[in-house]
């Protein structure tokens, strides 16, 4: 089966590679090749975690990504992948997104455990837990250096006999039907399947499928100095990853001192719509102002202390949160891989060993995936609703 893999962020490289190692003739295409500084799986590093509330969808994905992480880290010469916890603060009354993410953990063999916030104190004393009502441990959590990843996934594929190549796709959807409706430096692609996995650029590409049911936000992400007398205490060895779920204010997350580029913080809103090729990709000064508040609230020791780093990057949000994995409806050899929601990241391999199973041995897309639930109902996965409501999202069309 010869099968042509649309873009080379984590869904489509894992693709490709759980494809070309089940036997199939696979070719991965890109513009600017994987890990680069605009695709959406871009940047210095992702948080992976298995608590998803009651969606335990996404922590069955994640937990069938763990074994590929771990093997692939100690196959490369650089670290990619760093399991060093990650810290829930629940400073909202609702904790109905860590209870029930606990059954699911759990299912999986691991565990998320509540800790005082006196324990909390003692352990992670640069921690301001004052305003904070609950406080969880996730062990097999940690950080994925999120562009080294999808580098390293590539040369597996490519060391395996897959194909890569580079340049601008277009995708003529109103006769994707017809033969050389996908294209690249116009040449027509052949294959006997594709699987379109573009992230943010999806929307252009299939603007029929997908205009009205995915929109694009703008996320800052900010990369802090910390204080030269305390470096080596916020580092990943000494601070988990940590994420401040809070109803009134975006629950901002983030990672310790990592590879020589700061301490990491970034936040979920999804409220700014972002063109990928268009936007200017810059901080704007009164998100950095509320982020340093924030920051300096709950590190104290980091306050008055510079950013040392930014990046804007985008999320390619469905209207519910959930994934989007559909044939298309004018061409069931076209299968598109959209919605990722800024979550997508940390589950890449189960996900392309999902696409894998369904592409080779026919097995069924889950209904969770299904494009025709943000037709009939409104729906919403439990860690989405907590940012920012499905119909909100609505209105951004109207």
């Amino acid at each position: 089966m010869k099968i042509a893999v649309i873009g080379s962020g984590i869904w489509g490289a894992c693709t490709a590679y759980h494809l070309n190692k089940a036997g199939a003739d696979v070719d991965l295409y890109d513009m600017w090749g994987a890990g680069n500084s605009r695709s959406g799986s871009g940047g210095a590093s992702r948080i992976i975690r298995l608590a998803y509330g009651d969606d335990k969808i996404y922590t069955e994905l994640t937990n069938n990504s763990f074994d590929f992480w771990e093997k692939l880290s100690k196959e490369s010469e650089r670290k990619l992948y760093d399991e060093c916890g990650m810290l829930w603060l629940v400073s909202q009354d609702d904790n109905s997104y860590i209870t029930k993410s606990k059954k699911h953990i759990e299912n999986t063999g691991n565990n998320i455990e509540e800790i005082s916030k006196k324990e909390a104190k003692e352990k992670y004393p640069l921690i301001n837990f004052d305003d904070i009502n609950e406080i969880y441990f996730e062990k097999r959590a940690g950080a994925l250096m999120a562009s080294r990843c999808c580098k390293q996934v590539v040369r597996k594929f490519k060391k395996n006999g897959g194909k890569v190549v580079l340049g601008e796709v277009k995708i003529d959807e109103k006769n994707l039907d017809k033969k050389g409706s996908i294209t690249i430096n116009g040449n027509i692609i052949e294959a006997d399947k594709f699987v379109i996995a573009c992230g943010p650029w999806n929307r252009k590409l299939f603007p029929e499928m997908l205009e009205d049911t995915t929109y694009i936000s703008r996320q800052e992400v900010y990369y802090f100095g910390v204080p030269n007398s305390k470096a080596d205490e916020y580092n990943l060895d000494k601070i988990p990853c940590w994420l401040d779920l809070n109803a009134n204010n975006p629950s901002y997350y983030g990672i310790p001192f990592h590879l020589n580029k700061g301490f990491k913080i970034a936040y979920d809103e999804r409220s700014t719509i972002f063109d990928p090729d268009t936007s200017d990709r810059i901080p704007l000064p009164e998100l950095v102002k509320r982020t340093k508040s924030y920051i300096y609230h709950r590190f104290p020791d980091l306050k008055n202390i510079p950013i040392a780093e930014t990046r804007v990057c985008q999320y390619e949000n469905s209207l519910d949160g959930n994934f989007i994995m559909n044939y298309h409806k004018k061409n069931d050899k076209v299968l598109v891989l959209s919605g990722s929601s800024g979550h997508g990241f940390k589950l890449g391999p189960g996900l392309g060993e999902m696409v894998k199973n369904i592409l080779i041995f026919n097995d069924e897309i889950p209904k969770e995936f299904n494009i025709e639930r943000l037709k009939t109902k409104d729906t919403s996965s439990q860690y989405y609703n907590a940012q920012i409501k499905y119909k909100e999202n609505k209105r951004l069309f109207n």
